[in-house]
């Protein structure tokens, strides 16, 4: 069974410090919403690869990344089921739809939603990677230390292990249902939702015990009683530290650089633009992907400096 949780490798993504990494995840995030061209988007979501790669945590992202595919397809259909625009027709409705009008399937849609969906890919990757290579303890410290109001970076943290709990939680009761002979996939929708009640109620049960737990560990180590707060873990910052958060941020100097010379810009509605690119924008390509890899290069430069 594949777990979504956080689970300690040693590899130099793992060790890397937080702040890094939270870092280099803002900076995708800033560049998957200011590129536009596909090319652009889609070498966005390459270059997540080689930290997924380095960190040895593939089985992991790939589940992630399955349902990112069902969402990103909905998106696509979506989006060509709805909007309209586009000179591009490649069907049309014989019947209209009061207030929205003819329902038209556009080839601008379909290519927009694709984009829109390499676009998502690419987040998702990026928080994929982040909730697998950083312990949700240091997280939440990273957060606390950035002044942020620990009361709301503790539900954050809570929220981020709720899904990967809830999935785990799922296929544990499914498994120990299976051993009693109650069969959950192979029978008819019907069957399969009736006994769908056989995982649902002891899921619930479990999440109000876990909830329950969660409360008196709080109570009992006072939590919100004191103004000042001490750390039982520090996260201490070296300079290779320093340079490989600002080398995280570059991403998203260059993505904004690239915004204002009007590089990885691309125009969907109300005709597709041409696909190929110009001389700077191929030149651009390459350092784009450069640079939001260089968080792997010193991250294993680091690991030289700490042997040294």
């Amino acid at each position: 069974m594949i777990s979504f949780r956080y689970r300690e490798k040693r590899t130099v993504i793992h060790k890397l410090n937080p702040f890094c990494k939270l870092a280099w995840v803002a900076s995708v995030f800033v560049l998957a919403l200011v590129l536009n061209n596909p090319i652009f988007l889609l070498l966005l979501f390459l270059s997540t690869l080689l930290l997924v790669i380095t960190a040895k945590v593939w089985r992991e992202w790939t589940s992630f990344m399955k349902y990112a595919i069902y969402i990103s397809l909905t998106i696509v259909v979506v989006n060509t089921l709805v909007s309209y625009q586009g000179t591009h027709v490649l069907a049309e409705a014989p019947f209209t739809i009061p207030v929205m009008g003819t329902p038209t399937i556009t080839l601008e849609a379909i290519i927009y939603g694709m984009a829109m969906s390499i676009r998502l890919l690419a987040i998702i990757s990026a928080f994929a990677i982040l909730t697998l290579t950083v312990n949700p303890d240091d997280l939440m410290l990273a957060m606390i230390k950035m002044r942020l109001p620990y009361k709301s970076v503790l539900v954050t943290a809570l929220s981020t292990r709720f899904v990967p709990t809830l999935i785990s939680d799922v296929e544990r009761i499914a498994d120990v249902q299976r051993s009693r002979g109650l069969e959950l996939d192979k029978c008819s929708l019907p069957k399969r939702i009736k006994r769908s009640a056989s995982v649902i109620i002891p899921l619930l049960s479990n999440s109000l015990d876990r909830t329950v737990q969660i409360a008196e560990a709080m109570e009992s180590r006072a939590f919100g009683s004191g103004a000042k707060r001490t750390f039982y873990k520090d996260i201490k910052m070296s300079r290779m530290d320093i340079v490989t958060v600002i080398a995280g941020f570059a991403p998203s100097v260059l993505g904004i650089v690239m915004l204002i010379l009007g590089f990885g810009d691309y125009q969907y509605y109300p005709t597709l633009g041409r696909m190929d690119l110009s001389g700077p924008e191929w030149t651009m390509l390459p350092i784009l992907a450069l640079v939001v890899s260089s968080v792997v290069f010193l991250a294993f430069l680091k690991r030289g400096v700490d042997l040294d």
